[in-house]
C-alpha cells in the first residue's frame, strides 16, 4: 500500500486555507465553517447553516487535486490550480445565496449549481432507497431552490 503524500504547501492550500477563514468571518450568525483540518495528506472544511432547506458544501484537497461535493453527492474532482478554487467559491456562494436548485426523488438527491459563466453543474446522490428500487429510467424529481444561509 502507498503512504500518502504530504498536503502540498502551494498557492492551492494557500488560497482554499484563506477562503475557509474568510467564509468562517462573513458567515457568523448566518452559517459556519468546520476549520480546515489536515489528515495524514488530506485537508477539508465543510460549510453549512442551521437554516431549514440550505445546502451544505464540503470541500477536501490532496496531492492530487481538489474535491467540492453538496449534501452528501460524490461532488466533482478538480485539478490543483486556482481556476479549481474560483470553482469551490462559485460552487459555495451558490449554497450561501440560496442559488442552488435541489431535486428530490424515490432515494434520490439532485443538485444544479449555477456557475458564474452561464454553465450549471449538476451532480446527484442515490441514497439506499435509491440502490435497492433501481428502476431503467430516471425517477422523477421535484425541484427545488435552496434556501439562503439565513
Amino acid at each position: 500500500m502507498k503512504a500518502p503524500q504530504a498536503l502540498p504547501l502551494d498557492e492551492t492550500t494557500a488560497a482554499l486555507r484563506a477562503l475557509a477563514a474568510r467564509l468562517q468571518e462573513r458567515l457568523t450568525g448566518r452559517g459556519s465553517v468546520c476549520p480546515p483540518h489536515d489528515e495524514g495528506g488530506v485537508e477539508g472544511f465543510t460549510v453549512s447553516s442551521p437554516s431549514e432547506g440550505t445546502v451544505e458544501v464540503w470541500v477536501m484537497h490532496d496531492a492530487d487535486g481538489v474535491v467540492v461535493s453538496l449534501g452528501g453527492a460524490p461532488g466533482w474532482e478538480l485539478p490543483r490550480e486556482q481556476a479549481s478554487v474560483d470553482v469551490v467559491e462559485a460552487i459555495i456562494a451558490a449554497a450561501v445565496e440560496g442559488r442552488i436548485e435541489v431535486g428530490t426523488g424515490r432515494g434520490v438527491r439532485s443538485y444544479r449549481v449555477p456557475m458564474p459563466d452561464g454553465s450549471v453543474r449538476e451532480d446527484t446522490a442515490e441514497g439506499l432507497v435509491g440502490l435497492l428500487l433501481a428502476m431503467p429510467w430516471k425517477p422523477r424529481l421535484r425541484w427545488t431552490t435552496a434556501a439562503p444561509y439565513a
